[in-house]
């Protein structure tokens, strides 16, 4: 068998430091590539989902309009009362704007801790 020098071990030492540091950044990097991949994805769905909300709403505010100015034989009458209805609505969400801020802002936060602890789950696993 051959023997180690002293030098020998440091310098095999400081290669294996060196790898294990290297490995952890591009672990922690892929980790950060996978999040922000996620989370753009989950906020990409959510704007779809939201402008197609939005699209039904103001078709649906249509129909009612016309549909109330048929009632009401007079278009200003139908489109006016959907027009005060949108107004206290628009209120209503003005009221309540805090308390469906910190929900928003929890089921964020639950989102995310849900995706770490099904990581910490699938790395105690293996």
């Amino acid at each position: 068998m051959e023997d180690k020098t002293v030098t020998g071990l440091f310098e095999e030492m400081k290669s294996d430091v060196t790898s294990y540091v290297t490995n952890t950044i591009e672990i922690v990097k892929l980790e950060a590539f996978e999040k922000a991949s996620k989370g753009t994805a989950s906020a990409a769905i959510t704007l779809f989902l939201a402008c197609f909300v939005f699209l039904i709403l103001a078709l649906a505010l249509l129909t009612l309009g016309f549909y109330l100015a048929d009632v009401f034989d007079s278009n200003w009458k139908g489109f006016g009362i959907v027009t005060l209805g949108a107004i206290a609505l628009t209120l209503v969400l003005l009221l309540i704007k805090k308390p469906l801020k910190n929900s928003i802002i929890n089921s964020v936060i639950k989102f995310l801790q849900r995706q770490e602890d099904e990581e910490v789950k699938y790395t105690t696993k293996s």
